[in-house]
Order: structure tokens, then sequence, then C-alpha cells
């Protein structure tokens, strides 16, 4: 007789994961440690040092990733964060400490990884004489204390060009910054259009909903400022924006950010046309011109622009056509020396101080910040501005000439020469490079660094702070260019 026996039934007991238990035990021993740290620096330094963990953290990733700090540093210069932060919420300035940071990491990788700047002895030079030629306007100033506090905002604003020219070394870093102004400017412009489109100025948009209400006569009007104070600076930063946006939107190759460059493009020309600039209607016409001559689209491109425009003329508000067409009082037919506009006869005033201004000192000027100080005696004589308060110029060009003379206005014209020789330079170069791309951003750089100093005729040089980070882009593209022509001459034996 057999005997059977039942088979036994093996149980699998499942090996315990030690690895995630570890994983566990650690995550939690360091939030231990983590809180009881902040506790203890909290309870001996204040809340403030809260504030050190995230700077430490973000000055690790610029360290790794110098482009992280490169968009967000010009994002915020654009936007006003900063300025809106200090004025809406009390806060303590974001740009000068982040300034701080981007430099000691600018700093360390130069000493750790030896990158020193793309052909630095080109622009060195004259950036030094711009610097020597506010220095010696300093000292002739009547007034010393506000000619050193002008010089001081001057050197806040072009520390942030050099920051951009320093961690701009590559050509990807160049479109970065292509991209940050995009991305400002889809920030700003949906804010302030959304906004006039709705009516809704009553809601500050945490601080980026700027507006100012102006009357002529019977009629006013709401003039958006954004970020700015002014409806005319906005306007004349948002041109430089829409020339990047719109040939972005002509040249990009993947779809989602021809998207993204559309809705600046749109959100842009929409906040210029409900900022009543005048100048940046002007500006805006000036740039679209330049951008079709320089480098004509495709048929396809063209249409969709054509498409955007004739879509945005059913926002035009009622009183936008008479408002423009107040242009013709500058036309000395319609002008019989009798200015109509207020606002004109404002600016027509001061553009006589200051003219009078550099008669009186032609080589150095009344002294840099000083305008402001002496604008009242002259305005009393000249008798169109009856206004009793502290004014700019009205032009950019003549502050320089009024308050720096010939010597300023010497150092002035090199810059921009160097500017828009050096970006012309770079449309080339990046073509004989074979990267035409980047020479098409150069493009759009040209046409709204052009379309900027057309505004400058007619607008002084507030919110200097964009106008340094768009000369550090202008020259940085160029020192790239050179470096990308260069090696791709040398790679197919011309040197």
């Amino acid at each position: 007789m057999k005997t059977y026996h039942s088979p036994v039934t093996e149980i699998t007991v499942p090996k315990k994961n030690t690895q995630f238990d570890s994983l566990s035990i650690l995550f939690g021993l360091a939030a231990i440690a983590i809180s009881g740290v902040s506790a203890i620096a909290i309870g001996q330094f204040g809340a403030l040092i809260l504030v050190a963990i995230p700077a430490v953290i973000f000055l690790l990733v610029v360290f790794l990733q110098p482009d992280y700090g490169l968009l967000f540093f010009v994002f915020l210069t654009t936007a006003q964060v900063s300025n809106v932060a200090i004025e809406f919420y009390g806060t303590p300035s974001i740009a000068q400490p982040l300034a701080g940071l981007l430099m000691a990491v600018i700093l360390l990788r130069i000493v750790l990884y030896k990158e020193s700047p793309l052909n630095w002895g080109r622009i060195f030079p004259v950036l030094i004489l711009y610097v020597l030629s506010l220095f010696v306007s300093m000292f002739h100033a009547a007034n010393f204390d506000a000619s050193s506090a002008a010089f001081i905002g001057f050197f806040k604003d072009a520390l942030g060009g050099l920051i951009v020219i320093l961690l701009i070394q590559k050509p990807a870093s160049f479109r970065q910054a292509v991209w940050a102004l995009i991305i400002a400017g889809i920030f700003m412009g949906s804010i302030s259009a959304f906004q006039s489109i709705t009516h809704t100025y009553d809601n500050p948009y945490f601080g980026f909903g700027g507006w100012e209400s102006q009357s002529a006569g019977e009629d006013s009007r709401n003039r958006v400022t954004g970020p700015y104070d002014n409806p005319n600076a906005y306007s004349q930063v948002l041109v430089v924006i829409f020339s990047l946006a719109l040939e972005r939107l002509w040249h990009e190759k993947r779809t989602l950010l021809r998207f993204f460059a559309a809705w600046s493009a749109i959100a842009c020309s929409l906040t210029i046309i409900f900022t009543y600039s005048r100048g940046g209607i002007l500006t805006l016409v000036a740039a679209l011109g330049i951008l079709f001559l320089q480098k004509r689209p495709k048929v396809l491109p063209i249409l969709v622009t054509m498409l955007m425009g004739l879509a945005l003329l059913q926002f035009l508000p009622a009183d936008y056509t008479a408002h423009i067409s107040t242009l013709e009082d500058l036309l000395p037919s319609k002008n019989n020396n009798q200015l109509n506009d207020e606002s004109f006869r404002g600016r027509l005033s001061e553009n006589i101080a200051a003219w009078r201004m550099f008669l009186n000192d032609p080589i150095f000027g009344v002294g840099l910040g000083n305008f402001e100080i002496q604008y009242q005696d002259y305005s009393r004589q000249i008798g169109l501005d009856e206004r009793r308060v502290p004014r700019s110029p009205a032009s950019f060009y003549l502050e320089v000439l009024s308050e720096q003379g010939l010597v300023g206005a010497l150092a002035f014209v090199m810059l921009i020469y160097t500017i828009f020789v050096g970006l012309m330079s770079a449309r080339l170069n990046f073509i004989n490079a074979s990267m035409p791309d980047y020479s098409n951003m150069s493009v759009a750089l040209i046409a709204g660094f052009v379309g900027y100093m057309i505004a400058a005729t007619v607008k002084n040089s507030a919110y200097s702070n964009v106008y340094w980070i768009l000369v550090g882009m202008a020259l940085s593209a160029a020192q790239i260019a050179i470096a990308c022509s260069k090696e791709k001459n040398e790679s197919v034996g011309y040197f």
C-alpha cells in the first residue's frame, strides 16, 4: 500500500524595504534638525534669518546654472518687481541683494573655472570713458549732493548691464535673455490690457496694474502705466519687447514658443495703445519698419501679423484717433508759436531750458542731476510752463547735453555708436557662423533699440535700469557673434 504525502505549500514573506526605511529615517532626522536649527536661529537673529535659507539655495542654483540667474534678473528688472515690492508692500530692495549675489557667483566662477569675459578689451574702454565723463560732471556740479546721488543711481543701474554682459557668455544665454524680456512682456502686457478692456482700474493687480487719469478740456482718459510711473516710459520698454516677440513669432521653430511670442506681441501692442503714448505709436511703427527692411519674413508670418493687426483694431478706444491726431500741433503750419496741448507746452519749456543750460556751460554742463534744481529759474524766464515743481528734461539727449555738456555727450555718442555697430556686425557674424536664428534676434534687438532711442528724443533717462539691461544684451550679442564666427572659420581652416 502506497503512502501519499501532501505537498507542503511554501509561503513567501515579503522582504522588508530597508532602503525605503533608511531614507524615511534620514529625511525625518533632517527635518527635525532643520526645524531645530531654524528655531534657534530665529531666536538668536530674528525671522529675517529665514531669508538667508532661500538666498543660499538661490546662490547654489545660480552657481551651477548661471542662465537661471540671468533669466530671473532680466525679468525682475524689466517688470520693476523690486520697485513694486518697495512701494506697495514696504519690503527692502530685492534688486540690490540679487545683484550682489549674481556678482558673487560671477566672481566665483571666474576664480574657479577661469571664465574670463569674451573680448572684454573691445568694450571696456568705452564703458570706462563713459563713467569718467560722469565723474567729471559730478565734480563740476554746483550741487554736489544732488550730483553724487544721481551718480550712485547711475552706478546701480549700470551694474545691472555689467552683470548681463558677464552672464551672457554663450549663444544660449543670449537667447535666454531675449525670452526673459518676452515673458516680462506677457506678464506686464496681459495685466494692463485686461485692466483696460475690463475697466478694472480700482484693482491694483498686486502693484502691476498702474494707471493715471488725464484730462484735456472736456475729454478724460485713463492711461495705463503698469509697474512704471509714466505711460511714456512704459510704452518705450514695450516697443523693445514687441520687436523681439514679433521676430520670434516669425522665425521660432517650436509651435509652443511661437504661441508665447504671439501672446507677448499682442499684449504689448495692445498695452502701447492703452498708454495713449503718441511717441509709443511712432516708435512702434519705426520698429516694425526696421524689422521688415532688415529681415523680410515669409508670406505666412506677414499674413499672421496683418490678421493680428486687424483684430487689434476693435480694441482701439473711441477717442484714440483724436488723441493721436494732436501730433499735428508739432508741425510749423499748425503751431503758430501757440501749442494747444498742455503736455506739449511743458515739454517744450523743459527742452528750451535744457538747451539754454547747455549754452551757458557747453563743455561740462550744469552737472549730473542738477537740471531739476535749476529748472525753475529758467522756466520763469521762458513763460510756457505754469508748474512750479522740479522737472526733468523731456529728452534724454538734451538731458545729457544740459547736465554733462560736450564731454558727456561725446562719451554717450561713442557708447551708442559701439552698440549699433556691434549689433550690425553681430547680424553678419552670426550668419557667417551658420546661426541664422541668432542673426534674426540681433535684427530684432536693433529694431527695438532704435525704437527705444527714438522715444528717448521725447523721454528722459527715467527707468535707466532697463536701458542698461538692453545695453548689456547688445554688447554681449556682438562679442558672442565674434567668437562664434571665429570658431566657425577656424573649424573650416580659414585661420
